[in-house]
């Protein structure tokens, strides 16, 4: 019995790992896409990975921005420098006391923004900005160096669970990041080890059967365990199966005619 089981368990892994390869295979499909693009969306993390705490707190503030319109209205943050003492954060933290403070100093700075400065609407771009600068400077004030907050993060990464906890804990932590904004960041910023469970991934693994959620927590968990399995980093899972979905080679500037939708079809039979 035993015997029966374990066979069927490696029928199953077998099974799964084949819609990865498969989910590679329909990618490659397309003329214009190469094993070079794939690899290159695969890998993009490695290059992406801050080498000082400034870069790390400048790919935080990159980040905060990832929602409709705001860079828009914000611009480029490196006309923040300056106000942002070169992006160190512990100057930042110990400067403005909070974020009226830092919106006070910005719209009487040299910067003009292309979006306007409202200061009394909690909707404004400015204002959601403000108070995320302000929480992620005070939140990577603890740690002086990079190694620090390397140590921080690889305490987190000992098991699923432990993993589980650090994007819970930045969306605490952060204002307006939440979850899955927090899971995006970690991987494309600090670990392979994350996925981010946006609407590809959750369709994607809706439809394979790798979960059978629509939380986005569960999701996590569920795509993280179907990594484990089959062995492959939840970063190539994650890049993969977005790309089925959204058919954007951005780092080419392909942009090819998937359908996710499709996908599942072929692999479903």
């Amino acid at each position: 019995m035993p015997v029966i089981t374990s066979i069927s368990l490696l029928g199953e892994i077998v099974q799964e790992i084949e819609y990865y390869n498969k989910a590679r295979a329909y990618l490659l499909s397309f003329d214009v896409v190469t094993e070079e693009m794939l690899e290159d969306h695969i890998n993009e993390w490695q290059r992406r990975k801050p080498e000082s705490m400034k870069e790390l707190f400048k790919a935080f503030l990159v980040h905060a921005q990832n929602r409709q319109g705001m860079p828009n209205s914000i611009g480029n943050i490196q006309n923040l420098s300056k106000l942002l003492y070169g992006f160190d954060h512990i100057k930042v933290a110990k400067t403005y006391c909070d974020w009226e403070a830092l919106f006070d100093a910005i719209e009487n700075g040299n910067y003009k923004p292309p979006g306007r400065m409202v200061k009394d609407n909690n909707k404004s771009h400015w204002v959601i900005y403000c108070k995320a600068i302000i929480s992620i400077a005070r939140f990577l004030s603890v740690y002086k160096t990079l190694d620090t907050f390397n140590e921080f993060v690889d305490g987190f990464l000992t098991n699923e669970q432990s993993k589980l906890a650090l994007p819970l804990l930045l969306a605490e932590e952060i204002f307006g990041f939440g979850f899955a904004l927090s899971c995006d960041f970690l991987k494309e910023n600090i670990s392979p080890e994350f996925i981010k469970p946006d609407t590809h991934i959750n369709d994607i693994s809706r439809g394979l059967g790798i979960t059978t959620s629509k939380n986005n927590y569960q999701i996590f968990k569920d795509v993280g365990a179907y990594c484990s399995r089959i062995d492959i980093k939840p970063y190539a899972v994650d890049k993969v199966f977005w790309l089925v979905g959204s058919g954007n080679f951005y780092l080419s500037g392909v942009k090819v005619n998937s359908s996710k939708s499709e996908f599942i079809k072929q692999i479903k039979g």
